[in-house]
């Protein structure tokens, strides 16, 4: 560490491992606060509840075992993740494996490859300048972000017409299901009756009608001929030539891709402009890059990769405050990892919150230092020790759109405004489905001259 460092604030630890007693308490809370400062460096942590066994995997090659090598036996979503995200996306694609992810995702695919970037990359411009225009005083950006983004996805799923307002109720309901489902669902964990839980509480049933409602409403609005991805989507075949998708899974693909595109870009960019106010050789560095490439307007899609300090701050943002704080599988037949017997049906957790400051991995790893992410950087970054965006064969479709939008938001936004952070304003991170600010995050926000 060094005196240039600024390490953001992390929630108190836990004393000693999980057990049934704590996982009751996260439930209500968050996941984070499951966990001691020892397994931030620990390769394998297996625990269990009365009736679950969890083995947390922490270690690259592990990671590899899971994720890569032995993918077919580790391919489905645990129950838990199942559980949490079924009422929101349904059936769709992030929740299937087999032959239905296979089909959906090689559609998915051709949406969203890099190749296609050039075409949304004026959606992302519009939306950064239409936020940037909309922003003055102190404001909430967590809630402006998660607008901002919905809207970018709604605009490049369904045409450029899609208003302001819609996306606004979207994220509404996105933030108030997130904040409103529990962080566990304990009656799972426990072996109870899945009735007992209350893990989908009256608001986020609610919610998750909301979401699925307006996005179903947004459709009927495209009409029979959308200017977007979503046409793409309609017109998959499956090879007897019936439609790959019906009318209701069409609404949980859409809500899939709107609370996928828009959560992981929001809550990286809510962290971004907090830690860039907080330390201000990363802002002024910043400056010096936009003010020498791009000389106060928004970016080419072909300037992108010379903005290489600005993908190294999003990349080291990422890094602090992964948006998906753990990956989630469930063992299809027998294993075993290490000295560890896995069982079928055991969960196997890796947690990119504890993986992304391990100490083995990382040189000062709580400390906000872009710089290990720039090309010449003497120590690289470890290839399978930072997940933002998952890994294997079900790594994020969208990873590509998601970095071209963040780095369009964040240069555009920082030309056009002054940003400052309360010096007593202390965010902690929480983690129920993905990792956002506990109470929202307000800035002060200035036009710049």
């Amino acid at each position: 560490m060094t005196a240039g460092d600024f390490v953001p604030p992390r929630p108190p630890l836990a004393r000693g491992f999980p057990g049934p007693a704590r996982i009751l308490r996260a439930s209500v809370r968050d996941l984070l606060g499951l966990f001691p400062e020892s397994g931030f460096n620990r390769h394998l942590m297996p625990f269990r509840t009365l009736a679950r066994r969890v083995l947390v995997v922490n270690e690259p090659e592990t990671l590899r075992r899971v994720f890569i090598t032995g993918h077919g036996n580790y391919e489905a979503k645990s129950q838990h993740f199942q559980h949490a995200l079924a009422p929101l996306i349904g059936d769709s694609m992030f929740l299937n494996s087999g032959a239905v992810w296979s089909s959906r995702r090689e559609v998915m695919v051709r949406m969203l490859h890099p190749s296609r970037t050039p075409g949304f990359h004026p959606i992302f411009v519009r939306g950064a300048e239409e936020l940037a225009a909309r922003w003055s005083g102190e404001v909430d950006v967590a809630k402006g972000f998660a607008t901002a983004t919905a809207l970018a996805v709604m605009r490049a799923l369904l045409g450029p017409d899609e208003p302001w307002e819609a996306a606004e109720a979207l994220a509404t309901s996105f933030g108030t299901y997130e904040s409103s489902v529990l962080a566990v669902d304990f009656a799972h964990v426990l072996g109870l009756p899945k009735r007992w839980s209350g893990f989908q509480t009256l608001a986020a049933r609610r919610a998750a009608r909301e979401v699925r409602a307006i996005c179903a409403g947004r459709i009927a609005a495209a009409g029979a001929r959308p200017q977007g991805l979503f046409a793409e989507m309609r017109a998959a075949l499956r090879p007897d030539g019936a439609p790959l998708l019906d009318p209701e899974q069409l609404v949980s693909e859409v809500a899939f891709l709107l609370l996928a595109g828009s959560e992981t870009g929001a809550n990286v960019l809510t962290w971004l402009l907090y830690l860039v106010a907080k330390h201000p050789p990363t802002l002024a560095r910043l400056r010096e890059e936009h003010a020498r490439i791009l000389g106060g307007r928004a970016p080419e899609v072909a300037e992108l990769p010379a903005l290489t300090f600005t993908r190294a701050v999003i990349q080291e943002a990422m890094r602090l405050f992964p948006p998906v704080p753990y990956l989630s599988r469930q063992a299809a037949e027998p294993d075993r990892i290490g000295p560890v017997e896995v069982r079928k049906g055991d969960t196997v957790l890796a947690i990119t919150w504890l993986l992304h400051r391990q100490a083995q991995l990382w040189e000062a790893p709580h400390a906000f230092r872009p710089e290990r992410f720039l090309p010449d950087a003497p120590r690289k970054p470890p290839r399978l020790g930072y997940l933002p965006f998952s890994l294997g064969p079900r790594v994020c479709v969208g990873a590509s759109f998601a970095m071209a939008e963040m780095m369009v938001f964040l240069s555009v936004l920082l030309q056009r405004l002054d940003v400052a952070a309360d010096p007593s304003m202390v965010p902690l991170p929480g983690a129920r489905l993905t990792l956002r600010p506990r109470t929202g995050m307000r800035l002060t926000l200035t036009p710049r001259s």
